[in-house]
């Protein structure tokens, strides 16, 4: 079938004469804004190619849910995306129904520079060629098309970066995920330090608003020095209003459940205390919750091939050794390896509140309050112990 499609889309643009095509071909980037869902949340970008005859727009970024073990490849940093192909019109229509603004920039390109990028797309289709590593940051939907064109040009392409930004890859990726608090409580517990680095004025291109305001900017120097605009007039083609992605602000914030999780552990545990009994059910959960998760982060600090999960200073709260904890007050509760191991927990909950504003990493807020239980647990453990004359 992808053989078969790729024969199709090779007929359509090379069957008619090179002359007709020469003259009448015309390409333009266009940016889909943002969506409502979670893959849709930094738009997307395309090219469209068009002659006297086909309108086609070529995309990266194409992924399927249902392929063998879709979500553990992502999770692992090993998913393969492709380059797709659609009618404009469909194309058009999938995003200003959904409520996403597409807007066009129709790139000054010369007859031979057009027709490169148009063989390097059709090349780019072939069957085996088609399938790639998907990198978010480094290489996507965005980076790809902004490559593909650089990589056609007969001179180069001068961007400018008089008001580049100095923002931060997270910081980037916080303006998009701003409405959509839990979005952002999972990418900032899930990606570590290296996102905190400041992005480049071409890594910055990996969203694709920015490559769209960029290539607005930017020039074309030929080979003898002559320069010309990259882009031409912007067309827009408005997203069918009330539809798009734009969440509604929630009361339940991570921050304001988590302190509040928070609160209820600490009017427990001082409940616990003057009782002068441990009472080792929760703790089971905590730290059973805390251990799968950090089971999780751990994953993704020393196996996955993402580029910005490690290191991870958030591993410092949350790991897998606090079900080593909890197993000791199961089936140890009295001894003195449980009462060191929550010694332990309790110097490094503490340290790593305390250091947190000197670490190389940027912490969602939300995080305070969850590294805080582990302290207030291990703490009230040991006042527990020394009440009763065990410490």
């Amino acid at each position: 079938m992808k053989k078969l499609y790729f024969c199709l889309l090779t007929l359509i643009f090379c069957v008619p004469a090179a002359a007709e095509k020469s003259d009448s071909l015309r390409i333009s980037l266009l940016t889909a804004a943002p969506g409502g869902q979670a893959y849709e949340l930094f738009g997307h970008t395309g090219i469209r190619v068009r002659d006297r005859h086909n309108d086609i727009v070529f995309h990266y970024g194409v992924f399927d849910f249902n392929a063998p073990h879709f979500f553990y490849r992502f999770t692992k940093g090993e998913t393969d995306y492709s380059i797709g192909a659609a009618a404009y019109r469909d194309f058009i229509y999938s995003y200003v129904l959904r409520g996403s603004t597409v807007y066009e920039q129709e790139l000054s390109l010369t007859t031979a520079e057009a027709g490169r990028l148009l063989d390097a797309l059709l090349v780019n289709m072939e069957p085996d060629r088609r399938i790639y590593r998907y990198n978010f940051l480094f290489d996507n939907c965005a980076t790809r098309p902004r490559d593909k064109i650089e990589q056609c040009m007969s001179g180069r392409i001068v961007y400018d970066e008089s008001n580049a930004s100095t923002a931060t890859f997270r910081e980037l990726i916080h303006r998009h995920t701003r409405n959509h608090p839990w979005l952002t409580f999972g990418i900032d517990l899930a990606l570590g330090a290296p996102l905190d680095r400041t992005a480049t004025f071409e890594e910055q291109m990996f969203l694709p608003s920015i490559l769209m305001e960029n290539a607005g900017k930017a020039s074309i120097v030929d080979d003898t020095g002559v320069m010309r605009p990259l882009t031409g007039e912007t067309h827009t083609y408005e997203g069918v209003s009330g539809i798009s992605g734009e969440n509604s602000p929630t009361l339940f914030t991570p921050l304001v459940v988590f302190t509040l999780l928070f609160a209820l552990v600490a009017v427990f545990s001082i409940w616990e205390y003057r009782r002068g009994r441990h009472i080792r059910a929760p703790d089971y959960v905590i730290f059973g919750l805390y251990g799968l998760f950090g089971c999780v982060l751990f994953f993704l600090i020393f196996i996955s091939i993402h580029p910005a999960t490690s290191p991870n200073y958030s591993a410092l709260w949350c790991h897998p050794f606090l079900w080593a904890i909890a197993l000791c007050e199961a089936f140890a509760p009295g001894k003195r390896i449980t009462t060191r191991l929550m010694s332990v927990l309790l110097l490094v909950s503490a340290g790593t509140i305390i250091t947190m504003p000197f670490l190389p990493q940027v912490f969602n807020p939300a995080f305070i309050p969850l590294a805080l239980i582990p302290a207030v647990r291990s703490t009230t453990w040991l006042w527990i112990e020394r009440k009763n004359g065990r410490l």
